[in-house]
Order: C-alpha cells, then sequence, then structure tokens
C-alpha cells in the first residue's frame, strides 16, 4: 500500500471560528501550504526545484514504508501509525490550563496524537519550549491498572511510575516513548479534555514540529474523542489550494465540514483501518481505463498527507498511452527517472482532454490539469500518477489530485464527498 509524504504540507493557523447548528458544534482553521511565501516554516534557502526534489525523495520512502504496513495489516498485526516524513501539514493547537501553543503534524494516516514532554530523556529539536504536564492544572496522569488504559493498551504496559505507558514505532524508525495523559486540548475556539501521548523519549523525522495530531478514525483520533466527548459531529473536511496559487485552503470539523450543494458527489468510506475508497476506472475523453472488477472495492486510500497518486497498473497504462497519443507537445523523459509520462512545457501546444476518476456510488470528479501535472524542472512537466507495483496492492489518492476540491469525511454515515470549487 504505496504512500508519499506530501510535497506541499500545510501549515494550520488558529484563527478559527466556531458556529452552533441546532446543538451541534462547527469549527474551521485556516492552511497554507508548507512551501508557501506565506508559510512561516518554509526553508527560504532551497530553490522551488530543491523542495520539489526533496518532497519527491520522502514520498517515495513514505510509500516504501507504507507498503510495510499493509503487508503487516495483512498478517493481523498491530497496527502501527505511518511515519510522518517531512513535508506534513502542520496544526497549531494549545495544551493545557492556561492553554500553551504549539504546532504539531496533522496526520490522517494516524490516529494517536502526541508530544514531546517533560521530562525529557531523548528528544529532537522543536521550535516551542517542551510540554511541562506540571506546569498545567487540568493534565491528568493515567494509571495503567484504569479502564482507560485498558481500552487503549491490550498488553497492560505499564511504567515504573504506575501510569499507562505507549511505545510508537513508525515505519521509517522514528519513534516517540512516553504516557498517555488526558488534558484540555484547544484548535480555534473550541477545547476538549483528551487523552494523547505524552513522549519522554522521540526521534526522527518530525521536524521542529511538537509531535502529531492523529485524524484517523480510530478510537485514538482527535475526530473521535471530540465526537465522544463534545457536540462535535463525526465530520470533518478541508479545502486545498492548488500549488501554483500560493493560497490559503481550511479545514474544517463538525457541522462546518458538511459538504453540500451543486455539484457534490458521494462515495462509500471505509475508515477502519485507513480512509480507504474505491477507484473503479479513469477516463482520459472517450477512453475509459477500468480496474479489475475483483480489485475494485477498496482499493485505494485518500490521504491529505500524500503528493502522488498511485494507481493499480492497469488504469496507470492505460492513462498514460492515451494522454501520450493526445497531448501535443513534444515527450521527454523526466530527469528524476521517477514519472512515466513527462512533456515539453516551453510550447503552447499542449493539449490535455477531459480526464474523469470514477469512483464507486457514481461519483465522478473531473480533474484539472493542475490535478495532473507539475512542473518538475525548467521546461519539463510529467504526469503525477505512478503505478503499483503489485496487483493486489493498495494505492493512494494524493493531495494534487485533491487540489480544488472540497473533501468531506463524514465518519458516521461512511461517505466520501468531492465538491469542485477554488481553494484559496
Amino acid at each position: 500500500m504505496p504512500a508519499i509524504s506530501i510535497f506541499f504540507s500545510l501549515l494550520l493557523i488558529s484563527v478559527a471560528f466556531t458556529t452552533v447548528y441546532g446543538g451541534g458544534i462547527g469549527f474551521s482553521t485556516t492552511l497554507i501550504h508548507r512551501d508557501s511565501p506565506l508559510s512561516p516554516i518554509r526553508n527560504q534557502s532551497l530553490s522551488h526545484y530543491d523542495r520539489l526534489s526533496n518532497a519527491i525523495r520522502r514520498s517515495i520512502s513514505r510509500a516504501d514504508a507504507l507498503f510495510q504496513r499493509a503487508a503487516a495489516l495483512t498478517d493481523n498485526s498491530i497496527e502501527a501509525p505511518i511515519s510522518p516524513g517531512g513535508g506534513e501539514y502542520v496544526m497549531s493547537v494549545s495544551i493545557g490550563t492556561p492553554p500553551v501553543p504549539y504546532v504539531a503534524i496533522a496526520e490522517t494516516v494516524s490516529d494517536p496524537a502526541w508530544i514531546q514532554c517533560m521530562p525529557c530523556k531523548q528528544c529532537y529539536p522543536q521550535s516551542e519550549p517542551i510540554f511541562d504536564p506540571k506546569k498545567s492544572s487540568s493534565f491528568r496522569h493515567v494509571p495503567c491498572t484504569s479502564d482507560t488504559c485498558k481500552s487503549v493498551n491490550d498488553d497492560g504496559f505499564c511504567g515504573d511510575q504506575g501510569f499507562c505507558d505507549y511505545s510508537f514505532a513508525y515505519a521509517d524508525h522514528t519513534y516517540s516513548k512516553g504516557e498517555f495523559g488526558i488534558d484540555t486540548i484547544t484548535i480555534g475556539s473550541t477545547s476538549v479534555n483528551m487523552l494523547f501521548g505524552c513522549g519522554h523519549e522521540s526521534g526522527g523525522g518530525f521536524g521542529t514540529t511538537s509531535g502529531i495530531i492523529g485524524l484517523g478514525g480510530g478510537d485514538l483520533s482527535i475526530v473521535t474523542q471530540m465526537r465522544k466527548k463534545s457536540a462535535v459531529s463525526w465530520k470533518f473536511s478541508y479545502c486545498l489550494p492548488s500549488v501554483s496559487s500560493q493560497g490559503r485552503g481550511k479545514i474544517n470539523f463538525g457541522e462546518n465540514a458538511v459538504v453540500s450543494g451543486p455539484g457534490v458527489v458521494s462515495t462509500p468510506l471505509d475508515p477502519s483501518m485507513m480512509y480507504e475508497i474505491s477507484l473503479e476506472a479513469i477516463s482520459v475523453g472517450n477512453e475509459r481505463h477500468a480496474a479489475d472488477i475483483s480489485l475494485a472495492t477498496d482499493n485505494m486510500i485518500i490521504d491529505s498527507g500524500t503528493t502522488l497518486s498511485y494507481i493499480p497498473k492497469v488504469i496507470h497504462d492505460g492513462v498514460v498511452s492515451s494522454l501520450a497519443k493526445i497531448i501535443g507537445s513534444k515527450r521527454v523523459n523526466d530527469p528524476r527517472n521517477v514519472f512515466s509520462l513527462c512533456y515539453s512545457s516551453d510550447g503552447d501546444d499542449v493539449n490535455i482532454p477531459t480526464v474523469t476518476a470514477h469512483f464507486a456510488g457514481g461519483a465522478d470528479v473531473v480533474l484539472s490539469n493542475e490535478n495532473m501535472f507539475i512542473t518538475v524542472a525548467d521546461g519539463v512537466s510529467c504526469l503525477m500518477f505512478k503505478s503499483l507495483m503489485e496487483v493486489n496492492d493498495v494505492g493512494i489518492w494524493g493531495n494534487i489530485a485533491q487540489a480544488n476540491f472540497l473533501i468531506g469525511y463524514d465518519l458516521e454515515k461512511k461517505s466520501l464527498s468531492f465538491k469542485p470549487t477554488v481553494c484559496a
């Protein structure tokens, strides 16, 4: 099951608003591209192509890690969160009483939330002071004999102090170890007491952030905990700006996350492990390239933290063949030897037809040029789809293909919705 770390990660700024609908709460937060000139974490020393090259390298590494994770899940092994890599969303949250602001990675393929905590035995450098639970009046330890610990820790992992411990080993050898705690986590203007990991040993590719905020569908994700402990419904949505716009996107929770109105299409969503959907085919003009019907159910995961899209080989090869026949520009080799279809983008004779992704339930998503092609070098644009290596592998619908759609995750109805829009 391939995945890759995102190329255009976003910063969630804590400028948010809360709206109440008939007893339901919804709130939204601004998104900014990680590599946008607006981003406070942009590496100014790198060129555009340097950042792209680094993102592709991280993406391939993450893909390999997620393949390993998929194999482990097939063998009924314990599920562990995928490594976040180096190009994720970062999310501004506050923790404790009084609330202290932190920046953490927002992960849609992870459930547990954790941040680095004092006392710190082995920690990586982060931009904010490390969280000290002793300075928060609302922090509570979780005893290893408690029902809460037993519900999240089947092994009864008990620390020296009698508190409920955790150990997360990620696929690329990054890790976090510590204890579970309960404290007030504030996102925008909404505060909820949540279970999270207080990490005393951490290392790996987390950048200068404080940890991870899990947005997956599992019991430990903040989306699920908000549903259980407050009036926030089990929904979230986001809108990612296109690469070229350098605009601001948005992530929405609760009733603010409802996706409705003209142009909305919906497909079944399986959130049992990750966010799985069914890609049945992709059409290029009038040519339809379909997946094997026996392999077209839950054959993709949708991940806002993935740059490229990995699709079944039969679909990929058909799309490349169709596009190569139609695009008027000269076909050229990818200078990094990563992508299958590249063309010269210097001329004005580029002719890209209508490309439609067909998901189960009649959800036909029409893709723009910016959902498919990125300029990877001067005068060279490449298709951001890659082929799955194995027939039975599960693919990824990446964030370039998601740009300029409002995408809603309704975990109550198990439905994923797409609404074409301009995310700015």
